[in-house]
């Protein structure tokens, strides 16, 4: 529980400034939707328009000023989330005009450093500053955010020092004080939404993706999603939303709705939001399905040789472009290659027939595209029902993975996460997985791959096909499409309303 006490909200200029609460049909356009998509929802609804931003600094109309309406405590005091020393608001200030107190600054909690730019919404947005006591402001620099292990400051609200990120490494990070941490969650959530568009750069990186979804890596955001289920929203919390709202109007939804952050990183994924009964209804559905344990059918590194895998080109002949590399694991380019033209498949044959969920998972890098987006057009992850030996005589389908952004520093992108790419149209049939290069004499281009990984879960209904049933043969039979299909249809089948597994 929070130790300060509840900010008091005063009314501003306009009458719009007296709002609170959500507004009736703010967020119907996030309803029905999930993962990446209800993120990218998200993100239409609340990105902030720059004009109903305050002005950056102190005085009429500036930083300073909204900080007097969002974080001004009953007795004159700013409301510090970084430090317990106190400062306080001078007799002189108010909601028209206000000014720094001595020894605090204006800290953006989402360094600006880690886009680049000042002059855009990200900058200015109420919801991504918060008044902060300078000391700690000049300690905490432009670190990413987490868990610190080797503490080199602390006082006694804020620590900052080192602690591990991705794949183990480690980096200068600052950790808020444990009242705090969801509060700083709830931050991160909402910046990474309404600003997933800009390209991160610097320290960001440390924390981040540049992608739509998921925009953080996989440690930093379920990091953020324990600090924010211990650290519960608050009346400080909600007070302050609606603080900003009456000034940029625009609201952070994960304070609306404490839980919808499981929906797009956690554990409701696999679930649609709704605004009715979704704050604290999480995935607990009535069903046990997330907490059914999957399988590991593939878990290949592609660090030490390609097997599994097999490369063809497409006319079905051996490949030479996707080589195993130590360091970036299948790693394809055909620079080197005459008339640098290349159509090659990375293939992985999969046994799915007895399972009833298979989902996915990967991550990949992009090289020299600097100005060239390349899902769909060059590199493609694709599954096949009916290969056979001859890719380009195959019927492939197009899976929807996360692809990394444009390359920002250098030549190459940031290993990125492919996000959980579900294959559950893919389940009762044997299946052919393909990760697809292609390039040209002016477009030839580099993706690396390692970390593949499938994982799946049996089919408890699958029953074998007792042989030679004749009846079998009279009964209409059902692929899991709801289509038609052959009665000896290999794989699972649905007749009579039961799943059936026939070999």
């Amino acid at each position: 529980m929070k130790q300060h006490a509840a900010i008091l909200l005063l009314l501003l200029l306009t009458p719009l400034l007296a709002a609170a609460g959500i507004p009736e049909g703010y967020y119907t356009n996030a309803n029905g939707k999930k993962k990446a998509t209800l993120k990218a929802a998200l993100h239409d609804i609340i990105r902030p328009i720059s004009s109903n931003e305050l002005g950056y600094g102190s005085g009429a109309g500036k930083t300073w000023s909204g900080f007097y309406v969002t974080d001004r405590m009953p007795d004159g005091q700013v409301c510090d989330r970084y430090s317990y020393e106190k400062h306080y608001f001078s007799s002189s200030d108010n909601a028209n005009s206000a000014s720094a107190p001595n020894g605090m600054n204006i800290e953006h909690s989402f360094p600006r450093s880690w886009w680049g730019g000042a002059n855009n919404e990200a900058y200015k947005d109420l919801f991504n500053l918060m008044p902060c006591e300078s000391g700690i402001n000049s300690s905490k620099s432009n670190y990413a955010m987490g868990k610190v292990t080797n503490v080199k400051v602390n006082n006694g609200c804020t620590k900052v020092g080192t602690g591990k990120t991705t794949s183990g490494s480690s980096a200068n990070l600052w950790e808020p004080a444990d009242e705090w941490k969801g509060d700083f969650a709830r931050d991160y959530f909402y910046m990474v939404t309404a600003y997933s568009d800009l390209t991160w750069t610097s320290n960001g990186l440390d924390m981040l993706e540049n992608n739509a979804w998921p925009t953080m890596q996989q440690w930093a955001y379920t990091l953020l999603l324990q600090w924010a289920r211990e650290d519960p929203v608050d009346d400080i919390e909600r007070d302050r939303n609606d603080a900003v709202y009456g000034i940029q109007l625009n609201r952070n939804p994960f304070v609306d709705y404490p839980n919808l952050a499981e929906y797009i990183w956690g554990d409701s994924v696999d679930y649609a939001f709704s605004t009715e009964g979704s704050s604290t209804g999480g995935g607990s559905q009535g069903d046990d399905e997330l907490t059914l344990d999957f399988a590991t059918l593939v878990d290949c590194p592609l660090t030490s040789g390609l097997t599994p895998f097999y490369v063809r080109t497409s006319e079905g002949e051996a490949g030479k472009v996707w080589q195993s590399s130590s360091s970036y694991g299948a790693v394809a380019n055909a620079y080197n290659i005459s008339g640098k033209t290349a159509d090659e498949y990375l293939l992985l044959d999969l046994d799915l027939t007895l399972m009833e969920r298979a989902v996915l998972t990967f991550s990949h890098a992009t090289g020299y595209n600097k100005t060239q987006q390349v899902k769909g057009t060059y590199f493609q992850v694709l599954v096949s029902y009916d290969y056979e030996g001859v890719p380009e005589d195959a019927t492939w389908r197009e899976l929807d993975a996360t692809f990394p952004g444009l390359p920002t520093s250098g030549n190459f992108t940031q290993f990125v996460s492919s996000g959980e790419v579900d294959m559950a149209a893919c389940c009762g049939r044997n299946v052919t997985l393909a990760f697809r290069y292609t390039s040209n004499s002016s477009a030839c281009y580099c993706w690396e791959i390692k970390d593949v990984k499938v994982m799946t879960r049996t089919n408890p209904d699958a029953l074998p096909l007792i042989a030679g049933d004749i009846e079998t043969q009279q009964v209409i039979t059902y692929d899991l499409m709801g289509r038609q299909v052959p009665h000896d249809t290999k794989g699972l089948v649905i007749r009579n309303g039961k799943k059936i597994l026939q070999r």
